[in-house]
């Protein structure tokens, strides 16, 4: 048991960053939440035979617009943590390899995850 403990805290959460918390716990939520009301709407049946097995091009297209939405605000949120750092000199909300993988991977979101599905939805 202490192995996989120390599995699971050594290698797989990330610890001491309030940044990386914050976006563990709410992944974990959004994804409980999500869970929950398909859920309760019995939803799950519908989501799979009208969108998920679907090959209609107007839904496969509604399906790409709202995974490039969701990618638009996951780069915002990055553009917004790029931009309180820049906002004054000398701020330390990020250290500098954070902010540089967050620079490159706003970068990759926007351009890959974001404006070619808009493009191609």
């Amino acid at each position: 048991m202490d192995a996989f403990i120390d599995f699971l805290f050594g290698e797989f959460i990330v610890t001491g960053d309030p940044l990386i918390y914050g976006a563990m716990v709410s992944i974990a939520l959004g994804s409980i939440t999500v869970i929950a009301v398909l859920t309760y709407f019995k939803a799950w049946g519908w989501l799979w035979r009208e969108y998920i097995t679907s090959v209609d091009h107007k839904k496969i297209g509604i399906m790409y617009i709202i995974a490039a939405i969701v990618m638009f605000v996951r780069g915002g949120i990055d553009a917004m943590m790029m931009r309180v750092q820049t906002s004054l000199p000398g701020m330390t909300f990020l250290d500098s390899q954070h902010y540089n993988e967050i620079f490159t991977t706003h970068g990759t979101i926007m351009i890959i995850f974001m404006a070619m599905p808009f493009l191609i939805g």
